[in-house]
């Protein structure tokens, strides 16, 4: 279930309370039409999530967190066996991730990262990332497209791997790649690949995004999630795999880029 912001100003500017994504578990509140850009999209999404159980620091320093590392709480295990049954499905989380410095300027440098983790305890399987090629546009919108798309692909593998495996969630902080995927991109895909107002940026990355999201169906779930959370954020489910996401992200860029 996802909730809108409990200020009334909001909900009053609503024009339309909520619109469904189709065979997909990602809603969003909007104030305009599937094409606007997402800049103008007001971000009052909340995604319920499960109760937040944080993980014990046993003494770690702070960087232990932040660099990459994950390791297996035996608390979070012995919670996952008192779920209800509709929670014990076998599933797994896919996190995505854009990093784009200077995004917009001449000296932009664009990359992604992807982790792939386990619902049972938690823990990191694998991680992917690179940089975005430089015959391609540096934009963060094209890493944040590029991330999920290699987070599909990383779940099409895994769900082709285990018979067993029931759903992959598949997390973003982008609202604008969730929508390209799930929203506005089949709507594109039914008129042509044509939208209203000119034409669609980044189309090779959303042709395959939204072909791959139909064809998976309701073997993955797009998962929104307001990046970058402070606090105690960085050990608690799921944000603590999106702090560790961007680093990765970040980690990919290129170094010393001659611009």
């Amino acid at each position: 279930m996802i909730q809108g912001n409990e200020t009334s100003k909001s909900n009053q500017a609503m024009k339309k309370p909520f619109r469904r994504t189709g065979p997909l578990d990602a809603y969003i509140y909007k104030e305009r039409t599937d094409d606007d850009h997402i800049e103008e999209v007001k971000e009052n999404v909340l995604i319920s999530l499960p109760p937040e159980k944080p993980l014990p620091n046993h003494g770690f320093p702070k960087s232990f967190f932040s660099s990459g590392q994950i390791y297996r709480d035996e608390g979070q295990a012995e919670f996952q066996n008192h779920l209800p049954e509709q929670r014990k499905e076998n599933i797994m989380h896919v996190f995505t991730d854009g990093a784009c410095p200077n995004n917009g300027k001449r000296n932009a440098n664009a990359a992604w990262g992807a982790l792939l983790v386990s619902d049972n305890g938690y823990i990191v399987l694998d991680r992917f990332s690179g940089a975005i090629p430089l015959s391609e546009s540096q934009t963060n919108q094209r890493a944040e497209l590029t991330a999920l798309l290699r987070g599909l692909e990383v779940a099409e593998k895994q769900l082709a791997r285990d018979p067993t495996l029931k759903k992959i969630q598949v997390w973003s902080d982008s609202q604008y790649s969730i929508n390209c995927a799930s929203v506005w991109g089949p709507t594109w895909k039914s008129r042509g690949w044509k939208k209203q107002g000119g034409e669609i940026q980044h189309l090779d990355l959303i042709r395959v995004l939204v072909e791959k999201t139909q064809s998976l169906g309701f073997k993955i779930e797009y998962k929104w999630l307001k990046g970058h959370k402070g606090g105690d954020s960085q050990r608690v489910f799921p944000w603590m795999f999106n702090h560790q996401v961007d680093a990765l992200a970040n980690s990919a860029l290129r170094v010393n880029f001659n611009y």
